[in-house]
């Protein structure tokens, strides 16, 4: 017989079942909802009021049986959500969260923290179903202890907004972290002093952090402290790694980037190359209401100062047989402080939802670099791109039948004096810039058509060497036609733009169509395409002329550029969790036509660039297939990636345009293997990198990154060897090989965790590699952090 709930408030309130004959009575007051359901039938949900006698007809609908696990294992599957129970995934080895996420099949965390499941970023992370960070989780991942975690929930077509679950389809993933009951509620402290032991040992510094937390269901709290010499860039711990859920993150316009600050950038750790002295303080806080709603505020401040030591030298193959060769050495300090503190408010309900979130930031960035082999022969440069930021977004949805409309507004607001000083000689580029953001949406679902209307005004404004403001005005309708397990979706986004100070009036459409096939229990098919029509930045034609570091020049002809981009992907993701096994396959194809390009030239080591009008086209593809399996029994986690890249396009010079074709394959395995009596891990990258020109061929490039490391476990010691090899193909045809290894001991104890760490055993102070780019080739050259020890103590209190 069906199966009917009284539903109020959300809430489920009394049931009751049909007779044969589909007859039933049950007491509703108004506002009060009936949820019927039935085997073999579709859920029907219908509003009713008191003395009305109403009539549901069922619609059949095929269904599948989920998977039942019959054996205790360390993965469960329950329709869009798997999950994993960490504690048969933790050992006494592990030492935070991220330890034990890294062990997860189909999970992956990048050397920043960043966490994807089967090759898809995370889009919101919560620890009992509250975001403590508002996207900036890694530090928490970092601070949790293994022994306090009972499972990670991981939610496909996450949809963090109550109001339009089972109205508007997403295909955004979650995390969900829950603790034990004896973890709840309680405060945790820990100490981490530690040293950074240098040879000679006059060099020997000082560090440490600590770290107080509460995670409780209704109310967290997170502080925390760190020092650090060691090379680890503490600015990442603030990093927001998720901007989905139910904030304003991500919201706002940017300020355009016109002079470039020295940044590490190398395929190696970069803890491996910073010579750093940097400290952070964060504060934490979230709570649930007595109404239903809850806020956030978090803060936070990070300072660093960054030293570092290159070499470069860059061929450009720039039309004819002639190759420009520039070789330089840059010794740069790179000092950085940024604070911040912003303020959440949500309510989330079935019928209601909004979102209020303020947000104070600023930033001091400042490089200063002395540069050999320049036509001048040494050349001083100092950078400084400072800037201050104010964010408010508003958004509020309500219901209106089984109908919603919603408004969203925000406002932003930049200052940003940036300077550029060469050899005495300083331009500035004092920015100023505001942005507003307005629109209303309405949902209309139905039995197999979902209809949504999107309307809105932007306004933004940049005071840069005179007024530049753009009024734009947009529409996008949209409908969703869903049945069975099939949806598919059809958006046509509307624009039109007016540039005042360019005088010019802009219209562009970017239609787009979605597919999403559930090919099974197991399995899902999701395609996209679409045509987009999007003019250029800012910074591509406000400025006449100016000079982007110490040796460029930009120039442009004042043309708006318009870009045309057709693209399309498709991606096909399978699980199996009973048996540990998750793979995705995805391809991508987009082609872009431009009415501009950047006509480069190069003379007495002087780059100058002219964007100039000219059509031009670009293309690109990219196909990756991973596939993550763990194996239960063996304590076993294997990963194997991989993936081609491929680019076309032209350089321009001196008039003439240069073809190039650039490509990239890649493979990744990746090894866990952690028993009861130590650890294995192992993970190598394998590239081959190509490009090559309309007059020349350049070398196919073969380079290598091997790791490898094994820790055995003697009582509660653990003793670990771990070694990275590097090998890199040059553009010089010199092969260089770098092996860098690592030593440590941890004493695990009841309360203090002590721990040692001997770095780069061999003293390795040298690493190289070459990069292929558009019509161009670079060698770098970096110094390394020399052989030092660490020694730290984590102390739970």
């Amino acid at each position: 017989m069906a199966a009917v709930t009284l539903m109020r408030g959300g809430k489920p309130v009394a049931f009751t079942n049909a007779d044969d004959k589909g007859v039933f009575s049950i007491a509703v007051k108004a506002g009060d909802s009936l949820s019927v359901s039935f085997l073999g039938y579709r859920k029907h949900m219908v509003r009713v009021s008191p003395g009305r006698h109403v009539s549901i007809q069922m619609t059949p609908e095929a269904f599948e049986l989920r998977e039942v696990q019959v054996k205790s294992g360390r993965i469960a599957g329950l329709r869009d959500t798997i999950s994993y129970d960490l504690s048969k995934f933790a050992d006494k080895r592990d030492n935070t969260l991220k330890d034990v996420l890294k062990k997860l099949p189909g999970v992956d965390v990048d050397k920043n923290g960043k966490i994807s499941f089967n090759g898809k970023d995370i889009s919101r992370f919560t620890v009992e179903d509250l975001d403590l960070t508002g996207g900036r989780y890694d530090r928490l991942n970092e601070t949790l202890k293994p022994e306090d975690v009972d499972r990670a929930e991981v939610i496909q077509h996450d949809q963090p907004v109550k109001a339009l679950r089972d109205k508007v389809f997403t295909d955004d993933v979650a995390m969900n972290i829950k603790l034990k009951p004896g973890a709840r509620d309680k405060w945790m402290a820990t100490l981490r002093p530690a040293a950074d032991v240098a040879f000679p040992l006059k060099g020997t510094e000082p560090m440490g952090g600590a770290d107080v937390l509460q995670i409780g269901r209704k109310r967290q709290s997170l502080y925390d402290a760190e020092y650090d010499r060691s090379g680890h860039d503490l600015s990442h711990s603030n990093d927001v790694l998720a901007v989905g859920g139910t904030t304003g993150y991500g919201s706002g316009a940017d300020v355009p980037q016109w002079l470039t600050q020295p940044e590490l950038a190398a395929p190696i750790d970069d803890n491996r190359l910073r010579f750093n002295r940097s400290y952070s303080l964060n504060v934490k806080h979230t709570a649930k209401t007595a109404k239903g709603s809850d806020w956030r505020i978090t803060a936070g401040y990070a300072h660093s100062n960054e030293e570092q030591t290159t070499s470069n030298t860059s061929s450009y193959y720039l039309g004819g047989f002639t190759v420009e060769t520039t070789d330089e050495t840059d010794y740069s300090c790179i000092k950085r402080d940024n604070v911040y503190v912003d303020f959440t408010s949500t309510l989330n309900n079935e019928k209601v939802y909004g979102n209020e979130y303020f947000l104070a930031e600023a930033t001091r960035r400042e490089g200063v670099s002395h540069i050999e082999g320049t036509a001048q022969g040494t050349t001083a440069q100092t950078v400084k791109t400072p800037e201050m930021r104010l964010l408010n977004d508003f958004s509020r949805l309500f219901t209106l039948g089984d109908n919603t409309l919603s408004v969203r507004s925000t406002a932003d607001f930049h200052y940003a004096p940036f300077s550029l000083n060469v050899d005495g000689i300083t331009e500035e580029l004092k920015n100023l810039l505001w942005h507003t953001d307005n629109s209303a949406e309405t949902v209309l679902p139905g039995r197999y058509f979902t209809q949504k209307y999107k309307v809105g005004f932007a306004i933004e404004h940049l005071n840069l060497r005179g007024r530049n403001t753009s009024v734009e005005v947009y529409a996008t309708p949209g409908v969703e036609y869903r049945r069975g397990s099939m949806r598919l979706n059809l958006s046509v986004p509307v624009r039109w733009q007016r540039l005042t100070a360019q005088n010019r009036n802009l219209l562009y459409a970017s239609p787009s169509l979605y597919l999403s096939l559930k090919t099974g229990m197991r399995s899902e098919l999701t395609a996209w395409g679409g045509y987009a029509m999007k003019p250029g930045e800012w910074n591509n034609f406000v400025l006449d002329e100016y000079a982007f570091d110490y040796r460029t020049t930009y120039a442009t002809c004042g043309v708006v550029p318009v870009d045309r981009t057709l693209s399309a992907y498709i991606t096909y993701d399978y699980k199996r969790p009973v048996k540990e096994l998750f793979w995705s396959f995805t391809a991508s194809y987009s082609h872009t036509r431009s009415n501009l390009m950047t006509d480069m030239t190069i003379a007495d080591g002087r780059y100058r660039y002219y964007v100039a009008e000219r059509d031009n086209s670009r293309q690109s593809a990219f196909v990756k297939a991973q596939m993550s399996k763990g194996f239960f029994s063996l304590h076993l986690k294997t990963l194997l990636a991989l993936q081609y890249a491929y680019s076309e396009g032209g350089q321009l010079s001196m008039s003439t345009i240069t073809g190039y074709r650039a490509h990239t394959f890649t493979m990744s395995p990746e090894v866990t293997f952690s028993p009861s009596f130590g650890t294995f891990y192992y993970a190598g990258q394998f590239a081959m990198n190509g490009m090559n020109t309309d007059e020349t061929a350049q070398n196919m490039l073969f380079c290598w990154r091997q790791n490898l490391s094994y820790t055995q476990t003697i009582g509660s010691v653990d003793i670990t060897l771990s070694a990275v090899h590097y090998r890199n193909e040059l553009q010089s045809a010199q092969t260089v090989n770098t092996l860098l290894a690592d030593a440590g001991v941890v004493w695990r104890l009841k309360k203090v965790r002590l721990q040692a760490e001997l770095r780069n055993i061999f003293n390795r102070r040298n690493y190289a590699v070459t990069y292929y780019g558009s019509a161009s080739s670079s060698t770098t050259y970096y110094n390394l952090r020399p052989r030092e020890i660490i020694l730290s103590a984590q102390i739970s209190l």
